[in-house]
């Protein structure tokens, strides 16, 4: 599809105001060289040069969303800690709206710290609590989330699941109901491990290992053209009736996307833009916030998909967890190559 015709739904994003819900983390990262392998363990010894830190998880959603223009409230819940201050303070320099992020007291912040030498991984740790979050906090959410949706300012609600304790079944399915009782479109990033079946999600978008998961088939990988990948189709087919989305898409990596919407038997395929991947933190998380902005701006289906695909191709060659704004995106559907 020619990139012009593409390209000219990215300015309307600025038009769209997406509520994000879901479990909000600080992705931080230790930058340095290895030097040489410790005498005390078989692993490398990092010299470190520096360190920085990002919105991730569902605020790397709503990061994405306000580099695109869009306008961000968003919900969740921090621990009443420092990690959690530097969130909500990065957030706000995004101007994304934090005024109903929840603080509680019971449980830390999710920090997910990734040390490199060079642009290899070396580690990641991971400091977190994933036990169900307290009812009252869940009902001060929905009530906050309540007040937003009847204002009528919101068209889309955008659900990030990462199994940290945000969503349980009940809740997710209270969400979904509230947005559908306000004509909002609601989005859904799932987690592999929270299979709650639940019905009203105008698009989901699991990954390959997601969306086996979920459809209790066994993972198989893919490689090429996923209109001919059994698997994949046995699964995508297994979500559709389960969870009942209007719209599945699959992200699978260097195979592009595979978009499963209306009657269609086979799904769409969208091969990958990459030109070089380096890092793939965050790349479901940019791919949600463009397809959303992409069909609230009146693109097609498989519009929105090849729009949100270039983003992501834009993404996984940058290293740590990265959002992508709208001249670059510009750029990657305009360019020739």
């Amino acid at each position: 599809m020619p990139g012009g015709q593409l390209s000219h739904y990215v300015p309307l994003f600025k038009q769209a105001r997406v509520a994000v819900l879901g479990d909000l983390m600080l992705d931080r990262y230790v930058w340095g060289r290895a030097t040489r392998i410790s005498q005390e363990a078989p692993v490398p010894v990092v010299a470190v040069q520096r360190q920085s830190a990002v919105p991730g998880g569902a605020a790397n959603v709503a990061r994405n969303l306000r580099t695109l223009g869009a306008t961000v409230d968003v919900f969740g819940v921090v621990g009443d800690d420092l990690e959690g201050q530097e969130l909500l303070r990065r957030l706000a320099e995004a101007e994304a709206d934090i005024s109903r992020v929840e603080v509680d007291p019971s449980r830390p912040t999710t920090v997910k710290t990734r040390v490199l030498a060079g642009n290899q991984q070396v580690v990641r740790i991971d400091y977190e609590q994933t036990r169900e979050i307290a009812p009252q906090l869940r009902r001060r959410l929905l009530s906050s989330l309540e007040k937003q949706l009847r204002s009528g300012a919101v068209q889309a609600l955008i659900l990030e699941d990462y199994a940290k304790g945000l969503f349980g079944r009940r809740f997710m399915r209270q969400v979904i109901a509230l947005a559908q009782s306000y004509h909002v479109m609601v989005a859904l990033d799932p987690h592999a491990s929270n299979n709650f079946k639940a019905n009203g999600l105008s698009l989901m978008t699991p990954n390959r290992a997601e969306a086996f998961a979920l459809a209790k088939v066994p993972y198989q990988g893919g490689s090429g053209d996923p209109r001919s990948d059994r698997a994949l189709l046995r699964a995508g087919q297994r979500l559709r009736q389960t969870w009942a989305p209007e719209h599945l898409l699959v992200t699978l990596g260097a195979d592009g996307m595979a978009l499963f919407s209306g009657d269609d038997s086979l799904p769409v395929h969208i091969p990958t833009k990459a030109k070089q991947v380096f890092d793939v933190s965050g790349a479901g998380d940019t791919v949600m916030a463009t397809m959303v902005l992409a069909m609230l701006a009146g693109a097609s289906l498989p519009e929105a998909a090849e729009i949100a695909n270039h983003a992501a191709g834009v993404v996984v060659g940058l290293v740590g967890t990265a959002a992508i704004d709208a001249d670059t995106l510009i750029a990657s559907i305009d360019s020739p190559v």
